[in-house]
């Protein structure tokens, strides 16, 4: 979850008066407050709601982006306002001023719009090979992909392409900013790995690894600074896919300053399933998780619990989680399946379902991206 902030622009087209209508004008202006300053806000077609990032099924070239506001859905941005495809498997999207990125996993690429219209701008593609997700720090954008070996790359939203970048683990997956440090969680890609890398994005270098469980997928921060991480651990099949062997799923806290583990809970698989997802709740003081193979159900857990909670907070299995900075309330996406469009469920933040919109929604809507004005 991510909040695209607006920016102004100056008018100043006057037209020719006559000599009393600019006198009564000029009297006029005179009685306004000092706090006018003949500026106003360009907020251009998208504000108040939440963009929706439709993941599409992969090798279709269908994924798509959506935008709730007020109630009412607008489907398939980028094709309805350039006339084109967007592009394969959309992971995640970001914002420099008034520009937004779009990480495209299996187009190896980042497509470039206009935030205020969703116009194509460019797209980055050199450099770019197999991108997961994004996270933007002093001006910069981090992008973790799974390619070159595993790699959070560096870009240049201004020159727009890759300036630098940084190996990491396998398969390096969601990031975050920590203070004045970037981690990523590496999930192994089509392996295995346990390792949280620590970036100084100063000096664009790993300071710090920290060993979890098997397979971080990803990691959110509380209110209280700390880092909590959800892995899924790893599964070893033989070529009939019978399991070999397998390490357990985990969930765990880290004191960021000292980087230690502060607690850890095992999930019942038999109950919560693998979990994927993980977000924080807007006040930080807990956090939902969700998402297990064929396993419904999303949890919200707080942050001083000692053990995991059995009741669900909502009996959906999602494809993504969103959390409403304004308000709190938890938007969920649902894919039945990747060959028809999916849904979005909320909740406010005390449980209670809220809406649903299936109209206009993609196929595998996958994460939200809040903007307000």
């Amino acid at each position: 979850m991510r909040k695209l902030e607006f920016f102004k622009k100056s008018i100043s087209s006057v037209g020719v008066l006559k000599a009393l209508s600019l006198a009564l004008l000029l009297a006029f202006v005179s009685c306004e407050s000092d706090d006018d300053t003949g500026v106003v806000e360009d907020k251009g077609d998208f504000v108040n709601g939440v963009f929706v990032l439709n993941q599409g099924a992969m090798n279709a070239a269908n994924a798509s982006v959506s935008f709730i506001a007020q109630d009412t859905v607008m489907g398939n941005l980028f094709a309805e306002r350039n006339n084109a495809v967007l592009g394969d498997v959309l992971q995640d999207m970001v914002t420099v001023d008034t520009l937004s990125f779009l990480v495209l996993n299996n187009s190896h690429s980042l497509v470039v719009v206009n935030n205020k219209n969703f116009n194509y701008v460019g797209q980055i593609s050199e450099g770019i090979n197999n991108p997961r997700y994004a996270a933007v720090y002093d001006g910069l954008i981090y992008v973790s992909q799974w390619g070159n070996g595993g790699e959070v790359v560096v870009v240049d939203p201004e020159q727009m392409q890759v300036v630098s970048s940084i190996n990491v683990g396998v398969g390096p997956e969601g990031l975050e900013v920590v203070g004045d440090e970037l981690w990523v969680a590496n999930c192994g890609g089509y392996a295995t790995d346990n390792i949280i890398s620590v970036i100084d994005p100063v000096n664009d270098e790993v300071i710090k690894e920290i060993t979890v469980n098997d397979n971080p997928q990803d990691l959110i921060v509380d209110a209280d600074g700390d880092v909590w991480v959800l892995a899924t651990g790893y599964t070893q099949y033989d070529d009939a896919w019978n399991v070999i062997s397998e390490t357990p799923s985990a969930i765990q806290k880290i004191d960021a300053s000292t980087f230690s583990i502060e607690s850890t809970f095992n999930p019942d698989e038999t109950v919560y399933g693998k979990a994927t997802k993980i977000e924080v709740s807007a006040d930080g003081q807990s956090f939902y998780f969700g998402g297990g193979y064929g396993f419904p159900g999303i949890w919200e857990v707080d942050i001083t619990a000692s053990e995991l909670p059995q009741e669900t907070f909502a009996n959906v299995t999602p494809s993504g989680l969103g959390v409403n900075p304004a308000n709190g309330d938890l938007y969920v996406g649902v894919a039945p399946n990747f060959t028809s469009g999916g849904r979005v469920e909320v909740y406010s933040a005390n449980g209670t379902a809220v809406e649903t919109y299936e109209d206009n929604i993609g196929i595998g809507p996958c994460n939200f991206v809040f903007v307000s004005e």
